[in-house]
């Protein structure tokens, strides 16, 4: 099983997960176009494409896979909110599962300030291996075992949002919707330590803050944390 971030960012998200058989577009954040490019040219054969929510950063190119005839997995509610017609998609609801060639995706709940926002937990009919993805959740609980790999929502940290000089309404605005929406670097840590981490080889942290995060102070607290296990900051 391979991760793939390809974008990671409120500008847009999209991730690759291969089996080697069976390609699945993780979040389409971004227009065809741009995954070509970030992807040397060229879409591989994809499966299908799994979106959390209906934001803009996380499904802009629904519409787009649809018409080039990729199967897009949603909830009902993200279908029901998104801007464009999504008549076609695939529904799927929390704790429910479907066989995707060589990969299974079991549906759970996060939360967000979207109607039904989802994470998946893949596994590999394979070889087993496992890859918990949450994005775009303020906090989780969902507890899966035997994870081989965990992409991670880690926003912001509130230490750096706390000295921020904005003070303005929109300024403050914008953090309460920040802590409100989406998960703070402590959070993400308390998450993780929960979780049985054996079998794990790599942490990918996903939609770092622009305004609120620090990738180097991340990725030392993370090491420190999980010694042994590959700790990978998403590009945007």
């Amino acid at each position: 099983m391979k991760f793939l971030p390809l974008a990671s960012s409120s500008a847009g998200n999209a991730y690759l997960l291969s089996s080697g058989e069976t390609n699945l577009l993780l979040e389409c954040g971004i227009t065809v176009r741009e995954l070509r490019r970030r992807l040397g040219g060229t879409l591989p054969p994809l499966r299908a494409c799994l979106v959390t929510h209906e934001h803009g950063d996380h499904s802009k190119a629904a519409k787009q896979l649809l018409h080039l005839g990729i199967p897009v997995y949603m909830s009902y509610g993200t279908a029901f909110a998104h801007k464009d017609n999504m008549d076609e998609a695939r529904l799927i609801a929390a704790g429910e599962a479907v066989q995707l060639g060589g990969l299974r995706v079991l549906a759970f709940r996060v939360f967000h300030n979207t109607e039904e926002p989802l994470g998946w937990l893949i596994e590999d009919s394979r070889t087993g291996e496992r890859l918990l993805f949450a994005i775009d959740t303020v906090n989780l609980n969902y507890i899966a075992p035997g994870l081989n790999f965990v992409a991670l929502e880690c926003n912001y940290a509130a230490e750096i949002m706390n000295r921020s000089p904005g003070t303005n309404q929109n300024f403050r605005f914008r953090k309460e919707r920040t802590k409100r929406c989406h998960m703070e670097v402590g959070t993400a840590l308390r998450y993780l330590r929960k979780l049985d981490l054996s079998k794990c080889r790599g942490i990918y942290l996903m939609h770092l803050s622009d305004a609120y995060s620090d990738a180097n102070a991340f990725q030392e607290q993370f090491e420190r944390a999980f010694p042994g296990i590959q700790i990978t900051i998403c590009p945007k």
